[in-house]
């Protein structure tokens, strides 16, 4: 069945072509992009024909990090990001749970730094909720968690129990938790919660992939397999979706190692026409800037000692990114703090010294305070970064004045250099740290504003042609993907977005407002607007 698109634009993403009047499918494959007159032919007049309504198609946007079977588990529990007091946070977590009973009470996307109260929460505040129920919060960087005292006692931590490596429970002047758990004690603890019915989570992985789809993603990096806890669970969900030709985003999954070494998946040399692939490993060194655990090289505003803290050695890191890489996997490395992106990217360089891969397109997620000479070490060995820009909005004037300083934060997420450089880049939004959203992200990038309405760090804007390649064409780099989608070429898949206006040539301020019309995956409509 051949589809014409007409009556619109078509940005192709492709330097070859980067416009045209229309675009013809072939079933789920582009078999022509040019001018009405020529598509109109090749689609031939028992075609069936879109009116893109003076709208602008694009390839569809791919959203290189995320966390969406978490995110889909997320989406039963009590969501927190809108709290700004305390008293709103528990009231928030009783009111998504009346009239259930669950077997533990979950609120997710907690921010502190938004609080009137100026503190964290803790287990004297959730036991208000229930006392004799677990109560357990999620903090917006997913890097801390929160635990009433039923919950404390539910997973055996009390007054004795030392802190795990690489993380830390946090107790008061007796000597008893206060219910914040730190990096590896919060992430050790996740994975025992009780994980759903798999009916019931392939429902739930669904509706996910249909909140990306309204945001014009067709393809996604589910990256960490395993921190949600229950692995052959998600992976079976994706398997069953794609199976039964139901799976409406395209997923790359990476694991983390312990899942990794379980399911033992094959080298990834090219992620081609498959809906579903577990083609790398999800390496962690660092936490979070906002939870004041991503490791820095200098201390953070308002302290003269603590910088954070790697969660291993650097020598651990090395030989653990080594043994991957020596066995050819793709390796998607998180590191915010400079001190963990410095440490991310020597371990990479002596990896590539000891058994060259000049292809590998290992990523290095967040990058969040990397240096201009961190941005040259990674072009020079092929290292891709993923920035987290939407920091730059949502957190850029709390990185500014609580975290950070000025000067360090006029660098947050430097994809302008990296643009300027010739290293490519990609964008996320980290969900379920962020909600999925493509197109405030990409007006971020450009415009470098602030929620509070400052810019910061000017040299640091990216183009609007670079910030949508880090959604489209780069993006496809990374998952060596770039022969099947990425740009709209003849030949290629049919992941697309339908627009209702052309975003690489509308004024920057105006992209965040575009529609999504239409999102096309492998061919298919999967949401309209």
């Amino acid at each position: 069945m051949r589809t014409l698109y007409t009556n619109g634009t078509v940005v192709t993403m492709d330097p070859r072509l980067p416009q045209a009047e229309a675009l013809v499918l072939e079933d789920n494959t582009i078999i022509g992009v040019g001018n009405g007159e020529d598509m109109a032919r090749i689609a031939g007049s028992s075609s069936r024909t879109v009116d893109m309504q003076r709208g602008t198609l694009f390839p569809g946007f791919n959203e290189t990090h995320n966390h969406l079977s978490m995110y889909a588990l997320c989406n039963q529990h009590a969501y927190l990001g809108a709290c700004t007091t305390i008293s709103e946070l528990l009231a928030a977590i009783r009111q998504h749970y009346s009239g259930s009973e669950p077997e533990i009470y979950i609120g997710y996307s907690y921010d502190d730094t938004k609080l009137a109260d100026g503190r964290q929460i803790t287990r004297h505040d959730l036991d208000q909720i229930r006392s004799d129920v677990p109560v357990v919060v999620y903090h917006i960087s997913a890097h801390l968690g929160f635990l009433n005292s039923k919950a404390l006692d539910f997973f055996h931590i009390h007054g004795d129990t030392p802190s795990p490596a690489g993380g830390k429970i946090h107790k008061d002047q007796e000597g008893l938790p206060t219910g914040r758990l730190d990096e590896l004690a919060w992430f050790n603890l996740v994975e025992k919660f009780p994980a759903p019915d798999p009916t019931l989570y392939q429902g739930l992985l669904e509706k996910a992939i249909a909140d990306f789809n309204c945001q014009g993603i067709t393809g996604v990096h589910d990256a960490g397999l395993g921190i949600e806890g229950a692995p052959q669970m998600v992976l079976n969900s994706y398997q069953n979706l794609a199976a039964n030709r139901q799976l409406n985003v395209r997923t790359f999954l990476s694991a983390l190692p312990q899942v990794f070494a379980e399911l033992a998946p094959e080298p990834l040399l090219e992620f081609g026409d498959e809906m579903v692939k577990l083609g790398g490993v999800k390496l962690f060194i660092d936490g979070s800037i906002q939870a004041q655990t991503a490791a820095l090289l200098a201390p953070y505003r308002g302290s003269e000692e603590w910088r954070g803290e790697l969660v291993m050695t650097e020598e651990e890191f090395a030989a653990e990114l080594l043994r991957y890489h020596r066995q050819g996997h793709h390796i998607s490395s998180h590191g915010n703090g400079d001190a963990a992106i410095e440490a991310i990217i020597t371990a990479t360089e002596e990896a590539q010294q000891e058994c060259p891969r000049l292809d590998a397109r290992h990523m290095l997620i967040h990058c969040q305070m990397a240096h201009s000479s961190h941005l040259r070490r990674m072009k020079k060995i092929g290292m891709i970064p993923s920035f987290f820009g939407m920091h730059v909005h949502n957190w850029g004037d709390r990185h500014r004045d609580l975290f950070l300083g000025p000067e360090r934060a006029e660098r947050l997420d430097p994809a302008g250099e990296a643009e300027q450089i010739g290293l490519p880049f990609t964008l996320h939004v980290d969900t379920p740290v962020l909600r999925p959203q493509v197109l405030p992200s990409i007006e971020t990038a450009i415009t470098r504003k602030t929620s509070g309405g400052d810019l910061l760090g000017s040299e640091q804007r990216t183009t609007q042609y670079g910030a949508i390649a880090a959604y489209t064409s780069t993006a496809a780099l990374c998952s060596h993907s770039e022969r099947f989608r990425g740009t709209l070429t003849v030949g290629k898949l049919a992941d697309m977005v339908l627009l209702d206006r052309d975003i690489s040539s509308c004024a920057p301020e105006r992209i965040a407002e575009a529609r999504v019309l239409q999102t096309i995956s492998d061919g298919r409509l999967v949401f309209e607007g």
